[in-house]
This record gives C-alpha cells, structure tokens and sequence, in this order.
C-alpha cells in the first residue's frame, strides 16, 4: 500500500481556509478515501452527528502534476480515519512557515504501547514542508487503513446521487441566505427545509408563537437533467406553491438542525 503526492498551493488553500473548517463542525473525524481519479473526504452519519458530507477533488486540484504516487491491492484504493483538528493542524503549520512544497506519504512507524516495553507498527501520514532555510516534518496519527469492505461503503457513501436524486446550487443565494438562517437561529435550534426541482428552496421555523421562512427561487438544480420544467404558479403564496410541490412529487423536505449550517 503507498500513498505519497506534493500539495499544490490551491490544494493547501482549499483544504485549511475551506473544506476542513466546515468538516470540523459536523464532527471531529472524517474518512479520507483516495483514489487515482478522485480524492475525497467522507463523514458519515455516525461521524457527523447523523448527517453525510462529502468532498471531492479532481487529484490535480489537491496535487502536483505527476507527483501523485497510488496503490493498494483494492482497485488502488486506500482509506481511512482521519483527525480533522490535527489535519488542519499540520496543513496549517506547514503552510504558515513559507514553504515551496509540502508533501505528504503513508507510513508506518514503530510505537512504544503505553505502559509496556512492546513495540507495534502504527499508520501515520507524514507531512514534510521544505524550503530555502525550512525542513518540517510531522507526523499524523491515522486509524488502521479500512479493509475492502469498509473502502465500498465508503465509495457509496461519497456518491451523492445515492443520498438524493437532486440538488441545489446554493452558490447565487450567498449573503441573502446566510442572513437568514443566522437570524432564524435566534428563533428555533431546527428549521424544516424543503429543495423543489423548479429550482425553489423554502426554509422555516415554527415556535408556538411565531412562524417565519423564507423562499429562493431560481436556483441551479443539479444534475440539469432533474430540473423540473413545469411552471409555478407564482402568484400563490410561497406555502401554497411548495404544497403543490410535494402534492407532485418535485420536492422534498427535511427538518435539518441549524446548529450544523
């Protein structure tokens, strides 16, 4: 089994200003599933407080071209558990010291057990910063690599189409949505949140003597395919359209704890 690839600067910036902050506050793991096609980072359920996040980059999005070196006797497969405040850790110290290249490998070292003079090997990723006057080098404890089984359930559970057959950009609601919920945090710890193939999101609380929510419309609906091409009727109300909605079959709601938006 071998792992070992050089970070590109996009890479470091993505993983410790964006993807790893918000891992941190769905739970403290994540899966770190690698493969010649496609790097991904899996919470699981169980992981995230019972939500699934998934995050998956294009290898020469997170690498260096040709610097990436993978394989396993599983498909070329290789995961596994993962600390996300030690891994942003060590991305950060890396990155905070001006190096010109930071590279990281699976390895195996020797460790004392606690409390015993036995030795037994343990996996770490090893991260190794180097520049002009700079040699760092750290290393990340990790869980056992995952055997083929565990790898499959964690390829399913990347594989977002499994969890829903249809999303939403968020990306062109930004501020106005970010607004919202902060505010809809000082009325209730949960909102119901409903995603329409026409492209409307509806979120709402309801307290036993207040009720407030918000509707966006025109956003992107992912895959294209999914996006439903029947008209709204915009000139009911934004309860009445998304009843007729879910009466079609072209929505779905959830209740979604705002303490992990």
């Amino acid at each position: 089994m071998k792992f070992k690839g050089t970070f590109t600067e996009k890479g470091l910036h993505s993983l410790s200003k964006a993807f790893l902050p918000t891992l941190e506050k769905f739970g403290k793991s994540c899966n770190l599933l690698l493969s010649p096609s496609e790097i991904s980072l899996v919470q699981t359920p169980l992981e995230a407080d019972g939500a699934s996040v998934s995050v998956t980059f294009a290898p020469d999005v997170l690498f260096a071209h040709n610097t990436l070196k993978l394989q396993s006797r599983h498909l070329n497969l290789i995961a596994f558990a993962v600390d996300v405040a030690l891994l942003l850790k060590a991305l950060r110290s890396a990155t905070s010291n001006d190096a010109d290249t930071v590279e990281v490998k699976l390895s195996q070292k020797a460790v004392i057990i606690a409390g015993t003079n036995d030795v037994e090997n343990k996996p770490f990723l090893c991260f190794t910063a180097r520049g002009s006057s700079l040699s760092l080098v750290q290393d990340l404890p990790i869980g056992k690599p995952c055997s083929a089984r565990e790898i499959d359930e964690l390829v399913a559970a990347r594989t977002v189409m499994s969890l829903c057959p249809f999303y939403l950009d968020l990306s062109s609601a930004g501020p106005r949505l970010i607004a919202v919920v902060d505010r809809l945090k000082t009325l209730s710890s949960v909102v119901q949140t409903a995603t329409c193939k026409n492209g409307d999101l509806h979120i709402q609380v309801a307290e036993s003597s207040v009720m407030l929510g918000a509707q966006f419309t025109g956003l992107g609906v992912l895959p294209t395919d999914a996006k439903s091409e029947n008209q709204t009727n915009r000139q009911l109300t934004a309860e009445e359209q998304l009843h007729d909605q879910l009466e079609a079959g072209e929505a779905a709601a959830v209740v979604k704890h705002l303490l992990k938006v």
